[in-house]
């Protein structure tokens, strides 16, 4: 905690900087700070190391990840706990044959549900991981928010889930060296070895219960509770192919080129999306490891619609493309997690979010009547079977 307060103190100064008007997603909040500052910030808190010098980890890998909270006894996990990846929810749940319980499983990676869309190697696969810090695993530990029967009792209670203001969620993508090694040349012509990944990349040794294995993070989202339908952030690594496809690169804060457009021919490489002095800066000061300027905001999302009413969108070349089956320009963070919730039984909704197909702008309230919203939170449908 002295940490982030200490990081917190040190941005206080870029408050005051002139912000870029950016094209797309990411918004000025009601305090005159952009979105996309608001991500860089929130980056340099969860990537700063851990300081456990037993462990090669960074912040968010301390915290709780779906498989620490959604079981029958909740915990936060043990320092030093072997990373364990799982399959993409929002892949698997495109493949339900019932209604209740979705099984993922844990401990390793499957086939993306479109890897052709990004040219992936047919033989890869892509881990996941999605972990939630300490305000946010404590609130939904407290009121029972990981168990059918907690739900229901929510549910019963008209408890209005509302996540604490200091809660921040996090998900990733990661691919196996080789298997990254595999794509770069397959798709970019790229030739990279191990040495050359683990300076390019942030790696770590992921284990599946058995074996373990050196993975990649090749993208990430995470979600800060800073307004009440949070602030979305999408980063991606910059030799990711593809990953400005459609929608374009939008950062009014970290980088040169604020507004990247999209190119006519897909899984292109769109560069290194060279950083601002603010935001080198920023890194410098909160101690944070160089391997993440190799990283790019996509963009930033804090609602639902546009000025002109037309939906915000926001996707991932690999998350939602690749990983999920949902095309980048049919993607909206806030929408998808608006529709988390759960009805009198403790069930979860996904069944009936996947069934429409990629929603976008404003929700559409009679699709929850009989639910009771999660304040955005997916996790409850990785709850395990009753």
């Amino acid at each position: 905690m002295r940490r982030f307060a200490g990081i917190a103190a040190i941005l206080v100064v870029f408050l005051l900087l002139p912000v870029g008007q950016a094209s797309a997603q990411g918004a000025r909040l009601p305090w005159g700070q952009s979105s996309d500052m608001i991500a860089w910030q929130t980056l340099a808190q969860i990537m700063a190391p851990a300081g456990n010098p037993a462990a090669h980890n960074v912040e968010f890998e301390t915290w709780a990840s779906d498989q620490d909270i959604y079981q029958t006894s909740p915990h936060w996990p043990v320092p030093g706990t072997p990373k364990r990846l799982q399959e993409s929810l929002f892949g698997s749940g495109h493949n339900l044959s019932g209604p209740y319980p979705l099984t993922i499983s844990a401990g390793g990676c499957a086939p993306p549900a479109d890897g052709p869309a990004g040219q992936f190697p047919p033989n890869a696969c892509i881990g996941e991981e999605v972990r939630r810090n300490f305000a946010s695993f404590q609130y939904i530990v407290s009121n029972g928010l990981y168990s059918y029967a907690g739900l229901a009792q929510a549910f019963r209670s008209k408890l209005k889930v509302d996540m604490p203001a200091d809660a921040v969620e996090f998900k990733g993508d990661w691919v196996k060296v080789s298997d990254l090694i595999a794509w770069l040349r397959r798709s970019e012509g790229i030739t990279l070895d191990a040495a050359a990944v683990r300076k390019n990349y942030y790696v770590n040794t992921v284990s599946d219960g058995t074996k373990t294995a050196e993975y990649a993070l090749v993208s990430f989202h995470f979600s800060t509770k800073q307004i009440k339908d949070w602030v979305w952030a999408d980063f991606e690594h910059r030799l990711n192919p593809g990953r400005c496809d459609d929608i374009g690169c939008h950062d009014s804060f970290g980088a040169v080129d604020a507004d990247v457009p999209s190119r006519r021919t897909a899984n292109q490489n769109y560069g290194e999306c060279r950083k601002t002095v603010k935001l080198l800066a920023l890194l410098s000061n909160g101690g944070i490891a160089p391997v993440w300027q190799n990283y790019c905001l996509k963009g930033s999302q804090v609602t639902f619609v546009q000025p002109d009413g037309k939906p915000t969108i926001l996707g991932d070349s690999v998350i939602e493309r690749m990983d999920a089956l949902t095309p980048v320009t049919q993607s909206s963070c806030t929408t998808c997690h608006a529709y988390a919730a759960f009805d009198k039984n403790g069930n979860h909704g996904l069944i009936n979010f996947v069934a429409r197909a990629h929603p976008v702008g404003d929700v559409d309230r009679s699709q929850l009547r009989g639910y009771t919203q999660n304040d955005f939170v997916w996790g409850i449908a990785k709850m395990p079977p009753r």
